[in-house]
């Protein structure tokens, strides 16, 4: 027997307005954005044991869709949380962890929004979903409403890697190529959100879409026998993996899952850092004209509300939030592929150029346990290849040249 989802109510997280579970994007009394809430008593009394299965779908009792028909999956979740031992020596820290979401479907932490918001769709009678993208989300909605059967209007942004832009092609008949960037169409398309010409995928208000990025607290949590990391860095654009994973967490000390939750530190590019820029300068959100960056998926210059929310939980926790530029993405790419293996994309490894940043501005402390949540895979990215020149060897040539390189000449 499939388990049970234990949602209970929408709330607003602005005047706390209670609303029946239903397709709502903000609070009917003052138009804040909503959050989900479940029973927490009965995750109290039962405790993990009500977790049952693989994957996504294990943490089903604290998802928000009911039928166990609408659970769409392409067997997402349960990515691995790797020792970073190497680089952990090379920053000074005490114990590095990568929660790895490359392994993912589509190759991002994505696919497990993407299993919520589509189930979501099923579950509300839509025919269609639609998502405004830099890359990953586009290509992430369009193979799970493929899976669902759901036709996908994905309008994705000119400039996004060609991995994604083919992923996105094959998996759905109405790609749409936009020019600008993400802040540019998300009014007009928000807009068309209103008149219900299809179900909202994008990450700005549905909180049925945010919930299923709450399942990388439930695995943290697991992975390290309920005693998760002293802090975890997440990457923020509109701010959804940074909320989502924040409740997630929360939900887990109120039921006596987990003793305290982690600092969350919100990790941004430098190109997009408006969430930043706010937590430095102690004020509201000043939205930013951007331009591109690297870190595609954090291309965002008017989080909105979300963004705003991302600066509430900061300031609340007495958190950290920090960027990295462009050229200390790329170069924690490499760093972190030579020394730990690990191929994740510049949007994945913003967390971890953030990270060599603070640590560096002595705004961390190195020894407590830190994880840095890498988001995408680098097999999405488009980067100059190496050189394809090849050298003819004989066995002379060939002993001499792997001489040189080990230096045993």
């Amino acid at each position: 027997m499939k388990a049970e989802s234990l949602a209970q109510g929408l709330v607003c997280i602005d005047c706390g307005a209670a609303h029946a579970l239903g397709y709502r994007l903000e609070c009917e009394r003052c138009r804040g954005l909503l959050e989900l809430r479940y029973d927490i008593p009965r995750l109290a009394k039962t405790g993990p044991a009500i977790l049952a299965g693989r994957g996504l779908w294990r943490y089903a009792p604290v998802l928000p869709i009911a039928d166990p028909a609408h659970r769409v999956t392409l067997g997402e979740g349960e990515t691995p949380l790797l020792e970073c031992p190497h680089l952990a020596k090379e920053l000074g820290v005490r114990r590095l962890l990568a929660k790895f979401e490359g392994p993912n479907p589509t190759g991002t932490v994505k696919d497990r929004s993407s299993a919520t918001a589509v189930g979501a769709a099923l579950q509300f009678g839509y025919a269609a979903t639609s998502v405004v993208s830099s890359g990953n989300a586009g290509s992430s909605i369009a193979a799970y409403s493929a899976r669902a059967g759901l036709r996908s209007l994905i309008f994705a942004y000119e400039r996004a890697s060609a991995p994604k832009l083919l992923h996105m092609a094959a998996t759905t008949a109405d790609l749409i190529i936009y020019k600008g960037v993400y802040d540019d169409l998300i009014p007009l398309w928000d807009g068309l959100v209103e008149e219900r010409l299809f179900f909202d995928c994008g990450a700005s208000r549905n909180a049925y879409k945010q919930e299923g990025k709450k399942t990388l607290a439930y695995e943290l949590a697991e992975q390290t026998a309920f005693a998760p990391p002293d802090v975890v860095v997440a990457p923020v654009a509109v701010g959804e993996t940074f909320i989502a994973t924040a409740r997630g967490f929360r939900e887990m000390r109120e039921a006596g899952w987990i003793a305290k939750a982690p600092l969350l530190v919100a990790a941004q590019a430098a190109r997009a850092n408006a969430v930043v820029r706010a937590f430095r300068d102690g004020g509201a959100i000043v939205p930013l004209k951007i331009g591109y960056t690297v870190a595609e998926g954090l291309a965002a210059g008017n989080p909105g509300k979300k963004g705003a929310w991302v600066l509430r939980l900061l300031r609340e926790q007495r958190s950290l939030a920090g960027d990295a530029e462009d050229d200390e993405i790329l170069a924690a790419q490499r760093r972190l592929a030579r020394t730990e293996g690990i191929w994740a994309g510049p949007t994945g490894v913003a967390t971890l150029a953030v990270l060599i940043r603070l640590l560096a501005e002595k705004r961390l402390d190195p020894a407590q346990t830190i994880c840095v949540v890498l988001s995408e895979t680098g097999l999405k990215t488009e980067a100059e290849p190496p050189s394809r020149s090849g050298t003819a060897f004989d066995a002379d040539a060939l002993r001499r040249l792997v001489r040189e390189r080990l230096g045993t000449t």
